[in-house]
């Protein structure tokens, strides 16, 4: 595995993906048969992943991906070497909530290496909704033109969701070209409007309380709250009302037009709010 020649110091048991998942499985108390069904629907090369126990975390990952580009530097780190755990979060919601007729076009870009940590991210949401809860995906008829919207949750207590998934990594890139620059580690300097980037184009005007419209993103690095506000409050509000930072952990960051709004979206996501996902500038900068 690249990982050995990468970072060898971390690398304490070796294994297979496809073992890790029934291991994963089993945590979880879903049976072998239940595992088999889910592991069977995914395509290579990504079935046949090599996986490793990383001695400083003590999780089981998986290799698959690709680095990130750094100012002609390759960058090599954890989006390359994902929590096991997370990708049968993943796949379970695929198996287990998504439509046949989407499921082997998703399978099929998850498993490509470029795509595969857009694809990943993309089940987060749908991990933390109730079991109970309607779903549906990649559903067309309700954004703009021949858009789809990622995911339509309920309807709940009278209301839909609209839920468009995003994984931002340009704030991440640009952060690290700067340390890469000044060999130190800066206070983050980048534009939270980047995160919103094609949002808005998403969707039509309607009314929050029938139907809920946002995004949720995932981001790797921490977004100046001040700023964050300003570019969330700048978005069209009749389109928009809402957008959750937010990845696998139960805690979130959510933004809203309305208190009212923000406690629905905790509840529907189960989740609890968190600043973890955010700084505040300090009266130096």
């Amino acid at each position: 595995m690249l990982i050995e020649k990468i970072d060898p110091a971390v690398v304490g048991e070796k294994s297979t993906l496809l073992r890790c998942l029934y291991a994963e499985g089993a945590s979880r108390g879903i049976s072998d048969e239940d595992t088999r069904a889910i592991t069977s629907i995914v395509p290579k090369p990504l079935i046949d992943a090599g996986a490793f126990l990383d001695k400083r975390t003590e999780l089981w990952r998986y290799e698959f991906g690709v680095p990130y580009d750094i100012a002609d530097n390759l960058l090599w780190g954890t989006h390359m070497w994902v929590p096991v755990k997370s990708l049968f979060t993943a796949l379970f919601c695929a198996y287990s909530r998504m439509p046949e007729n989407k499921k082997a076009t998703y399978l099929a870009e998850l498993a490509d290496p470029k795509k595969h940590q857009n694809k990943l991210v993309e089940m987060i949401p749908i991990a933390k909704v109730s079991s109970n809860a309607p779903v549906d995906f990649e559903v067309p008829g309700l954004g703009v033109g021949n858009r789809t919207v990622d995911w339509v949750v309920g309807p709940q207590d009278g209301r839909i969701v609209l839920l468009d998934v995003k994984r931002r990594t340009t704030d991440f890139i640009k952060q690290a070209e700067r340390i890469e620059a000044t060999s130190t580690a800066p206070e983050p300097n980048h534009d939270p409007a980047l995160l919103f980037r094609s949002v808005e184009q998403k969707f039509l005007p309607s009314n929050p309380d029938l139907q809920l419209q946002g995004a949720w993103i995932v981001t790797d690095i921490k977004q100046e709250e001040n700023q964050l506000l300003q570019a969330f409050t700048t978005l069209d509000s009749s389109k928009v009302h809402f957008a959750i930072l937010g990845d696998w952990k139960p805690d979130v960051y959510v933004l809203s037009r309305r208190d009212i709004d923000r406690q629905f979206l905790l509840e529907t996501f189960r989740s609890y709010t968190s600043n973890r996902f955010i700084f505040q500038k300090t009266s130096e900068g």
